[in-house]
C-alpha cells in the first residue's frame, strides 16, 4: 500500500508540473520568442524594437510563433523536472526538509539532464521556427534537419544545451527548494517571491551558457562547439553580447518561474 501510494504520489508531480510549465510558458511566449532573436542576431536592438519589427511584419499573433511546439517541448520538459527532482529527493531523505543544499544541487543536476535530454530535438525544431520569417510546420523543418544532417541534426547544440540547461535546472530547484524549505509561510504571494528570486539567481549564474547554447542550435551557425562558439563571441563581438536578451529573459523568466512553481504548487495541493 506504501508503495503504491508513492507511485500515485509521483505520478501526481508529474502531472502537476507538466500543467504548470504549459501554463506559465504560454503566459510568457512573446518575450521568450524576443529573447530567442537578440540572442541570435549580431546587431543591437531592443525589446521594443524586436516586438515592434515583429508586430509590424509579421502581425500580432506571430509573437507567439511556435508556442505549440513549444507547448508540446513544455510539458514533458516541465513534468520531468519536478517528478524526477521528487523522485530523487525521496530516495536521499525521508524528510525532504533536512537536505542539504549539495545534496539539492545533486538532484537538481539530475533532473536537469533528465528533463534536457529527452526534450532536446523538439526544442531544436521550435528554435528554427521562430527564426523563420516565413511560415513553416515542424514536420518539414525535422524532415530538412534529417535530411541534412541525419538524426544527428535533431540534436544540434546537445553539449551546449546540457552544460547550460543542467546547472540552471540545478541552481533554479535548489534555491527555491531551499528558501521553501526556510520559509514559515507558503501562501501565493509568498510562492511568487520565491520563485522570482529563484529564478533571477540561476539567472544570472547561467545566462551566457544558454545564450551560446541558442548559437549552436542556429543551422550552419560556423561554431565547431560550445567552447569555440564562446571564444569567437568573446573575440568578435565581446562579452556584452554572452548577456544580449538579458532584461528580456529577465521579464520573461521571471514571471514565467512565479507562475510555474505556483500553479504546481496549488495542483499539488489539490490533488494530495
Amino acid at each position: 500500500m506504501s508503495s503504491h501510494r508513492d507511485s500515485n504520489g509521483v505520478l501526481q508531480k508529474f502531472v502537476s508540473g507538466g500543467l504548470a510549465g504549459a501554463c506559465s510558458r504560454t503566459i510568457v511566449a512573446p518575450l521568450d520568442r524576443i529573447k530567442i532573436l537578440l540572442q541570435t542576431t549580431k546587431q543591437e536592438g531592443s525589446i521594443k524594437m524586436m516586438s515592434s519589427s515583429i508586430i509590424r511584419e509579421e502581425g500580432v499573433l506571430k509573437l507567439w510563433k511556435g508556442n505549440a511546439l513549444n507547448c508540446i517541448r513544455i510539458v514533458p520538459y516541465s513534468a520531468l523536472q519536478f517528478g524526477t527532482y521528487e523522485s530523487c529527493k525521496q530516495c536521499i531523505a525521508s524528510d525532504s526538509s533536512a537536505m542539504t543544499i549539495p545534496q539539492r544541487l545533486g538532484c537538481g543536476t539530475i533532473t536537469g539532464l533528465v528533463a534536457a535530454s529527452f526534450t532536446h530535438p523538439i526544442d531544436v525544431v521550435r528554435h528554427q521556427i521562430i527564426l523563420e520569417k516565413s511560415s513553416a510546420s515542424a514536420y518539414s523543418i525535422s524532415k530538412s534537419l534529417v535530411r541534412d544532417n541525419g538524426l544527428r541534426g535533431l540534436f544540434k547544440g546537445y553539449g551546449s544545451t546540457i552544460v547550460s540547461l543542467t546547472p540552471f535546472v540545478a541552481v533554479n530547484f535548489c534555491a527555491f527548494d531551499t528558501m521553501k524549505s526556510l520559509s514559515t509561510r507558503h501562501e501565493t504571494l509568498d510562492i511568487l517571491i520565491l520563485g522570482a528570486v529563484s529564478a533571477l539567481i540561476s539567472q544570472t549564474i547561467c545566462y551566457p551558457l544558454d545564450t551560446i547554447r541558442r548559437r549552436m542550435q542556429i543551422s550552419n551557425s560556423g561554431y565547431k562547439n560550445g567552447l569555440d562558439a564562446f571564444l569567437k563571441i568573446l573575440k568578435y563581438e565581446g562579452a556584452r553580447r554572452l548577456y544580449s536578451g538579458l532584461s528580456a529573459n529577465a521579464l520573461k523568466i521571471v514571471p514565467n518561474n512565479s507562475i510555474r512553481f505556483l500553479v504546481y504548487h496549488k495542483i499539488s495541493e489539490s490533488i494530495i
